[in-house]
């Protein structure tokens, strides 16, 4: 419960962050940067004495995540925030060694998918509400 509220409290951050930061970069490269720093965390995870095969597994997915940010970046916006919302399932996967066992802290997977889907809703909602993609 602890870390779905401290998640929560993450999401209203970024969330106001994102808005106050509008005045110097567009809410697409904020999110973006989002999509691509999340995507990566789980490479840091992995790299404290996991296998060489969930390295590869995490380098991989955030890669897909990574290219999916710049395609979003490039193409359509909506991107970004279905694959912030998509990392949301990979923290499900995470969540007590589910189906991938790299190992994480307890917390993180409820931590970050509260994140996850909070954000990606939020950013959703503004591109949605855009004219242009």
């Amino acid at each position: 419960m602890t870390e779905a509220i401290s998640g929560i409290i993450v999401s209203i951050l970024i969330i106001i962050l994102s808005r106050l930061f509008s005045k110097y970069f567009t809410t697409k490269l904020f999110a973006a940067t989002i999509l691509v720093a999340i995507a990566f965390i789980y490479v840091g995870f992995s790299l404290k004495g996991n296998p060489i095969s969930f390295i590869i597994l995490e380098v991989a997915v955030s890669l897909f995540l990574y290219f999916l940010a710049i395609f979003g970046y490039t193409r359509n916006n909506s991107l970004i925030a279905y694959g912030i919302m998509l990392h949301g399932l990979w923290d499900i996967l995470h969540h007590q060694g589910l189906i991938v066992h790299t190992d994480i802290p307890d917390y993180w997977p409820i931590f970050c998918i509260t994140i996850d889907i909070i954000t990606g809703i939020y950013f959703l909602y503004i591109f949605k509400s855009q004219k242009t993609n």
